[in-house]
């Protein structure tokens, strides 16, 4: 029997209510979903070093009326400022560049801005996040160009079950390491 490949950004109507309560990004602060580009916003801490230059980190994507950082709490705290876009600026073709920009520049975390170009970007990563947990894909699945880098066809593998099977979510629930 011939696996076809699933469409991801085309999901049928009956399976995409099945898996509402997986669609959308995980807010980093309250774990609730961000279900529209327009409730998302991607931000980040910057101060300063000993020698005066730019340290960035903190970054995470959030919902954006509610969950932003406190801005008088990170400053207290480590003399911190929040910078921040509209996850609308995180996605599409213009998105990616303003990624790649975040790398090339070196100021920001490596593995955050890949992680969140990831969930920004491919289609079906965030939702196979959101299915399985962050932490469990690798356990899951390990992806052949590794590096948590997942092709099209591993995140269809990953996410197929759950779309065809109504019974997954309950055997997902119930065993913490799914089987691969």
């Amino acid at each position: 029997m011939e696996n076809k490949p699933i469409r991801i950004l085309g999901i049928a109507g009956s399976l995409r209510r099945g898996l509402r309560n997986s669609m959308g990004w995980h807010c980093a602060c309250c774990a609730q979903l961000i279900t529209s580009v327009s409730e998302g916003w991607v931000e980040w801490l910057a101060s300063e070093d000993d020698h005066g230059a730019t340290v960035l980190s903190g970054l995470q994507l959030v919902h954006r009326e509610s969950c932003r950082y406190d801005l008088r709490k990170v400053f207290r705290s480590g003399r911190s400022v929040v910078e921040g876009l509209s996850l609308e600026r995180f996605v599409g073709p213009d998105g990616l560049i303003l990624l790649l920009s975040l790398l090339a520049a070196g100021e920001l975390s490596t593995a955050e801005v890949i992680e969140l170009a990831k969930r920004v970007q491919i289609p079906g990563y965030e939702l196979a996040r959101n299915l399985i947990g962050q932490q469990n894909l690798p356990q899951v699945l390990r992806p052949s160009l590794g590096h948590g880098c997942y092709l099209q066809s591993e995140i269809a593998e990953l996410i197929r079950p759950a779309m065809t099977d109504p019974s997954w979510r309950e055997r997902r629930d119930s065993n913490p390491r799914p089987p691969a």
